[in-house]
């Protein structure tokens, strides 16, 4: 488990970086089109050093594909609506109780009563800092794409979940799985907002290529963190990206935050530390 909570902490810190690139980014659908492809070219050489992916490997690769699609489009229509302080709370935070949801019904994980508090005090804190936002423009729609992206992060953490643990060699569905999410974003993008995305791709390539790697490291650590550890608790500890997010979003990104807003962070710290405890 330390190994997996190293990682988790890792992908954390850099996921609460990348998300941050996206929301800076003057075109952010464009921005999350190139996070997909570049990502998928930077692992390409890789491919020849790990066994190709079989049986039900595919069928999880298929899927996450398709639901990391629609992530991508509820992710970009959360950062349009509302405050990154107030959507990506929500969205992280929901995530992990759909996950917990069906890592018990369909994983079949146990979960311990103090195990349970913590995913309950981080999810709870991360959803009231976002709620703390509801007044402000565009929050409500924010939300609502935010909640919906919650649930594509429950869904696509179950499958990869599920996937990195079916092969042999754990990289083989990392580094294939940025294969076939670069895909499945190349596929749908220019058919969900035109040929503008591409202008607009083209135009931010350098910083594309920066938060692809950063996007490598970040779920490529998670992935390895879920082969190791209970895939509900890990999800849960995922979340602490919330608090880098925070502090980033007042620093790069100019946003404010009130003592209940920091108040309901300490919550997803205290819930944090319940995970670990024995």
């Amino acid at each position: 488990m330390t190994v997996a909570l190293a990682l988790i902490l890792v992908s954390a810190v850099v996921h609460a970086v990348v998300n941050v690139l996206t929301k800076a980014a003057e075109d952010k659908y464009a921005m999350r089109l190139l996070i997909g492809v570049c990502s998928s070219v930077l692992v390409a050489p890789a491919l020849f050093f790990v066994p190709l992916p079989e049986g039900r490997a595919l069928a999880f690769l298929a899927a996450t594909a398709l639901v990391h699609a629609v992530y991508e489009l509820l992710l970009v229509k959360s950062y349009e609506s509302a405050d990154f302080s107030a959507v990506y709370p929500v969205a992280r935070g929901t995530g992990p109780l759909f996950t917990a949801l069906g890592a018990a019904v369909l994983l079949h994980e146990p979960m311990r009563a103090l195990e349970l508090l913590g995913i309950v005090m981080v999810c709870g804190g991360v959803i009231a800092i976002g709620v703390s936002h509801r007044g402000s423009a565009g929050a409500r729609a924010g939300l609502l794409y935010a909640l919906g992206t919650g649930v594509t992060i429950g869904c696509y953490t179950l499958i990869d979940a599920s996937g990195v643990r079916s092969v042999a060699t754990p990289f083989t569905y990392v580094l294939w799985f940025f294969v076939a999410h670069g895909a499945a974003v190349l596929a749908t993008a220019p058919g969900i907002r035109g040929r503008a995305v591409m202008v607009a791709a083209r135009k931010q390539w350098r910083l594309g290529i920066v938060a692809a790697a950063l996007s490598i490291v970040s779920y490529g650590a998670a992935m390895l963190a879920y082969r190791t550890g209970a895939t509900a608790q890990i999800a849960a500890l995922r979340e602490t990206s919330v608090l880098f997010g925070t502090a980033l979003a007042m620093s790069v990104l100019g946003e404010r935050m009130s003592p209940r807003r920091w108040a309901a962070a300490a919550v997803i710290a205290a819930g944090a530390i319940m995970l670990q405890a024995d």
